[in-house]
């Protein structure tokens, strides 16, 4: 079979995009040396947002809010087409000890997150 995109990488951005790009009808291969969705995708955990958010650029900033926002619709989809759970939940950032607390609560109410 003739594949018109070859993905480098089972990770989760690899398996996104081999998910969604045969959703779109290609035909893609995947190719991963080991078992995919392991190594830095498995040790992430689903977690997408930078360790501390308001200590990051803007652009990293977007791309955080683009992907939390996504994740639990693709849960969803994910759920429905495979009836796998991923078990998406949305909880919000802790923090019970900062220096600089004051930066984090301007930050989170700037951008409308918890």
């Amino acid at each position: 079979m003739k594949q018109d995109t070859i993905i480098v990488g089972g990770g989760v951005i690899g398996l996104l995009s081999t998910y969604l790009l045969a959703s779109a009808g290609q035909h893609v291969a995947l190719l991963e040396s080991g078992e995919t969705g392991t190594e830095a995708s498995w040790a992430g955990g689903g977690i997408v947002s930078p360790l501390y958010p308001w200590r990051y650029s803007s652009a990293v900033t977007a791309l955080a809010h683009w992907s939390q926002d996504f994740y639990p619709h693709l849960g969803e989809r994910l759920f429905e087409q495979t009836g796998v759970d991923p078990e998406v939940y949305e909880t919000g950032l802790y923090w019970l000890d900062l220096d600089d607390e004051d930066e984090a609560l301007a930050w989170a109410a700037r951008e409308d997150r918890p």
